[in-house]
Formats: C-alpha cells, sequence, structure tokens
C-alpha cells in the first residue's frame, strides 16, 4: 500500500525540528494530562495489583507512575495504559472515534526513559506514534459492537518502537503490516456491561506493537496488504487509505483531539453539560422530577443501560450519569463510586430516564456531539436544554487553568503536593529534560538520577 509507506517516511524522517511549535506545545499539554490520569488510575485495586505483579517480573528501566516501580518498558506500558483508561478521563480524537493518546505516550514515554532518551526525542516519538494511530483511526470505519481500544491504536505503538531501534521506511511499513495481525476482537459490551477487561485493551495493544516492531527484524511478516484486511474487513466495514497522507505534514492530528473533564464516556458529555446547566436553575426539589428524556446521536443513544452494577458501567450509563448530575451535582469520579452507584435517590432517578436517537444529531458528527436534556415536572411543567459539544473539544478548549486544575487533583493524591508541583513545571519544559524526569512520577520522592541535565 503506497500510503502505508509514505506513512511511514514520514514517522522515519520527521525530527523534532519538523514540527510546529503548536503541535509540540500541545503535545506536551497531552502528556501532562495523560500522566496524572495514569498516576490517578494507579489507585484502581485491580491496576494496583497489575502493577506489582509487573514489578515480581524482574526489574527494568521504565517507572510505574503513581508507584515508583521499575520494570521493563513491555510490562510499563501494559500496566499504564490499563491505568490511564480505568477513570474515562484521558485524551481522545472525535474523528478517529477512540483515544490515541493512551496507545502513543506509554509506548514513547516507556522506551525514552529506559534508554535515557532527551525530552526532544521523546515528544517526538509520542507525537509520531499519536500521528500513526490517530490517521489509522480516522481511515477505519470501525463495526458497531467493536471497541476501539484494542484496535488501531496498535500501530501506533508499533511505529514508535520501530523508530527508537532504527528501522528504515520500509521495515515500519512491514511493522505496520505485521502490528495489524495483532490488534485483538474488543467487545464495546464489555463496557456498557461494566467488564474491567476492556480497561486492559489498550495496555495490551501497547504491548502487542511493540512486540511487532521487535519480530520483525527477527524475519516475521504480516499479511501483503493486512492492514486494510484488518481494518477494512475484519474489525471495519471499510477503510480509506487516502486518509492515511491527507494532510500529512501540515495537519498533525494531536491538535484535533479534545481533553476530558469529566470521569465518563465522551459520547456522555455534551449530556453532562446540558444536565448541570438545569440543575443550575432548578428551583424545586429533586423529587418533583417526573422523567426526564434524552436525546441524542447515535453512539452516545447506544449508553441505555438504567442498573450500572460497576464503576465502568456507570461510566457508560446515560441514565446513571443524568441522574448523578442531578442528584450529586457532578461527574467526577466519585460519582462512579460503589458509594454512588448505590445512592438511593441516584438510582431511583435513573430508572425515570430514557434515551434516544435524534437522526439530526447523528448527522452532525464527529464535528459536533449534541444532546437535549428534558425535564418534566409532575405538575406537567418542564425544562429543556440542548448542547453541541462539550467543554475540553477543539473548538471549546478546556482553559489552562482548568488543565493545571486537573492534574493536581489526580497527582496529588500519590505524589504530594511538593512532587507534584516539580513534576508540573518539568512537564512543560519537556524539550529540554532528559526522558528520566520521568521517575519523578514514581512515588513522589525519587529524582531522577540518569541522564542529562534538567532545567527547572
Amino acid at each position: 500500500m503506497r500510503t502505508l509507506y509514505q506513512l511511514a517516511q514520514f514517522v522515519v524522517d520527521t525530527t523534532f525540528e519538523d514540527l510546529p511549535q503548536s503541535v509540540i506545545d500541545r503535545a506536551k499539554e497531552v502528556v501532562r494530562d495523560l500522566t496524572a490520569v495514569i498516576i490517578a488510575g494507579m489507585a484502581e485495586p485491580e491496576v494496583r495489583a497489575l502493577a506489582e505483579h509487573a514489578t515480581r517480573q524482574g526489574a527494568g528501566n521504565a517507572t510505574l507512575f503513581g508507584h515508583g516501580g521499575r520494570v521493563s518498558p513491555d510490562w510499563a506500558v501494559l500496566v499504564h495504559g490499563t491505568a490511564g483508561t480505568s477513570l474515562e478521563l484521558d485524551e481522545g480524537h472525535a474523528y478517529a472515534a477512540g483515544h490515541p493518546a493512551i496507545h502513543a505516550a506509554p509506548t514513547a514515554l516507556a522506551l525514552a526513559e529506559s534508554r535515557d532518551a532527551s525530552g526532544k526525542e521523546a515528544l517526538t516519538a509520542f507525537i509520531l506514534g499519536y500521528e500513526v494511530a490517530a490517521r489509522v483511526g480516522v481511515a477505519t470505519q470501525l463495526r458497531t459492537a467493536v471497541h476501539p481500544f484494542g484496535t488501531w491504536g496498535v500501530l501506533g505503538a508499533a511505529a514508535i518502537k520501530a523508530r527508537f531501534d532504527g528501522l528504515d521506511a520500509e521495515g515500519i511499513a512491514g511493522v505496520f503490516e505485521l502490528a495489524a495481525s495483532y490488534t485483538i476482537a474488543p467487545s464495546f459490551a464489555s463496557a456498557l456491561k461494566g467488564a474491567n477487561v476492556r480497561n486492559t485493551y489498550a495496555g495490551v495493544v501497547n504491548r502487542l506493537g511493540m512486540l511487532a516492531a521487535e519480530l520483525y527484524p527477527l524475519g516475521f511478516r504480516g499479511e501483503p496488504g493486512g492492514v486494510h484486511t484488518t481494518f477494512g474487513e475484519i474489525i471495519g466495514e471499510s477503510f480509506d487509505a487516502d486518509a492515511l497522507v491527507d494532510g500529512l505534514g501540515q495537519r498533525f492530528e494531536i491538535t484535533r483531539g479534545y481533553f476530558k473533564p469529566y470521569s465518563s464516556c465522551r459520547y456522555t458529555h455534551s449530556t453532562v453539560e446540558a444536565t448541570l446547566a438545569l440543575r443550575r436553575e432548578l428551583d424545586c426539589p429533586l423529587r418533583q422530577i417526573d422523567s426526564v428524556s434524552v436525546e441524542t446521536y447515535q453512539a452516545a443513544a447506544r449508553l441505555k443501560e438504567k442498573r450500572p452494577q460497576t464503576p465502568l458501567a456507570g461510566r457508560f450509563s446515560v441514565p446513571y450519569v443524568v441522574a448523578a448530575c442531578l442528584v450529586l451535582g457532578h461527574a467526577g469520579r466519585d460519582a462512579f463510586k460503589s458509594e454512588a452507584l448505590t445512592h438511593p435517590e441516584v438510582r431511583a432517578l435513573a430508572e425515570r430516564v430514557d434515551v434516544t436517537e435524534d437522526p439530526g444529531f447523528s448527522a452532525m458528527t464527529p464535528s459536533k456531539r449534541p444532546s437535549r436534556v428534558t425535564i418534566r415536572f409532575r405538575d406537567g411543567t418542564q425544562r429543556q436544554a440542548t448542547t453541541h459539544g462539550s467543554t475540553g473539544d477543539p473548538d471549546r478548549p478546556m482553559a489552562a487553568a482548568a488543565l493545571e486544575a486537573k492534574f493536581f487533583e489526580l497527582a496529588v493524591p500519590a505524589l504530594g503536593e511538593m512532587a507534584t508541583e516539580r513534576l508540573w513545571s518539568r512537564l512543560g519544559t519537556l524539550e529540554k529534560q532528559s526522558a528520566s524526569l520521568f521517575a519523578l512520577a514514581g512515588n513522589g520522592e525519587r529524582e531522577p538520577s540518569k541522564g542529562g541535565a534538567m532545567e527547572p
């Protein structure tokens, strides 16, 4: 495939100096955000257990964020991919319909730290891995039953490892075809039903992408045309190869991503904001609410479960999210803890929330993700609010102060205030640092002990 080779050549040829400053600045924002998300996700019991298991497999040169253990890069990308998706707070990309950063950042940062690379090398690898993953995502029309984690992100991870290993364009294109065979068959229903195997999808394919780059030089080859077969016929309904190179080098996909202020599936976020807007106007007790209707776009209208049993299922339930916003006043992490999931008033209200698709709203995606929320009261009156997107979208960016507040809220419980401040500051000048600074993300106590001088 000609376009696949062109994409591989771009991965080989692009240097830090080729990158626009706006792309570098955005990449540093994403690295900051995802680092904190991973640190917070590490506190989830099953993720902590996975981290402990990883450290028992032998020492390595990559730091486990929010934990402090040192493991091999292949274990780091698995653990960090899992931690980074567990709270539904990681950066995403509407046009790719997925989350490129969770595949690119853990891989680039673990390999850079383990190889004592510069911050410039880490950032460049991250941006290029993101570009590959997002472009394959944009090119792919996934089947409805497939969850995007565990699919095209494998090529982003593979691109980063192949670049660090010095493969040429022909080799990287070959790695892409090999990596395409290592996608998994992730079920979207696993999220709807609250099965936290879903949280491992990203980490698993991060590790498989690295494996593809490791096996290719040994003589293992993928199916010729395997990228098209996998993403256009098996897990996808179609694949547009031209999207791999459309605007390549002029438009960087990382600039089209979004940040998440709410700890739930992005498909719920426009509904969250419409619901919170209505809640601010309420002048009567919640018990006066008779019913709530949500009209939204097709992907969001699938999230109809009214009785979620796990935090993950709650994050993928529009009725639950609406009820939590009305009763608790937010859709943050605490809204998905067990005490919130079993809150009598939240559960009772979720039963009275109905979700339907508005075909007109569906036609606006992916550039807009609309939602209309209507609250009907027992006295026959009603109130309604409509949103066409949510905070964090490219056209409605989160303010710098909000991103900083999110970072500190997520990182301070694990690292402490002073270590979090130090990490925030140094990540802001990552291009001037050694990648060994990621030791700071470990447990808040260890200063980086190797690599070059670091600027404050």
